[in-house]
């Protein structure tokens, strides 16, 4: 859904970026670091600096690939790291959660519904069927709702916590449905091939 975003974005990064050289995977890494930051904060109860971290890192990560479209740079290896890297940050800032009190097997269960989403993509992909925008919890409400979850625990540990548990049994259920719609549209498409 927040993929719909990508154009007005586009925008705005040409027009910064008109006069900077930045090599778009250098900010993939940047966010993949700032991932590794967010789970030593929580582990050093630095609760306040998880969410700001997160946020920073997701930043990288719509940066990275508006950058790469915006000078032309699109290249196969760093659709890859791009990727990569998203599905590590994913699990550090689910990490970080389990480290300030969530559930852990709420956020395991979550961790492994945001991977089969992603896998999902891949696979329809690899078989020449778009699957980005299709799914109500892509990439991006996943993380604004890991982001909400550090944000409450941040603001008081012990509702956070209830909050961050709740918000993690919401992405498992939309991230359920997602799954049932990508299934569905692969299924659709493969059977226009």
């Amino acid at each position: 859904m927040l993929n719909k975003l990508r154009p007005l974005i586009a925008r705005y990064i040409n027009l910064i970026l008109q006069k900077i050289d930045v090599n778009p995977n250098i900010i993939t890494l940047i966010g993949l670091v700032l991932s590794f930051f967010a789970v030593l904060s929580s582990v050093m109860k630095f609760v306040n600096m998880v969410p700001l971290l997160i946020v920073f890192s997701s930043i990288a990560d719509v940066l990275d690939g508006a950058i790469a479209r915006a000078k032309n740079r699109v290249t196969p290896w760093g659709s890859i790291l791009d990727s990569f890297c998203d599905r590590i940050e994913e699990f550090n800032y689910l990490l970080s959660l389990i480290i300030l009190g969530v559930k852990p097997l709420l956020a395991y269960f979550a961790m492994f519904i945001s991977f089969l989403i992603s896998y999902l993509r891949t696979l329809g992909e690899k078989r020449g069927i778009r699957v980005e925008g299709i799914g109500i919890l892509e990439r991006g409400e996943r993380v604004i709702l890991v982001f909400i979850s550090a944000l409450a625990i941040a603001f008081s540990e012990d509702y956070g916590i209830s909050i961050a548990n709740i918000i993690m049994l919401l992405i498992i259920l939309l991230g359920i449905v997602t799954i049932i719609q990508r299934l569905y549209h692969i299924f659709k498409e493969l059977r226009n091939l």
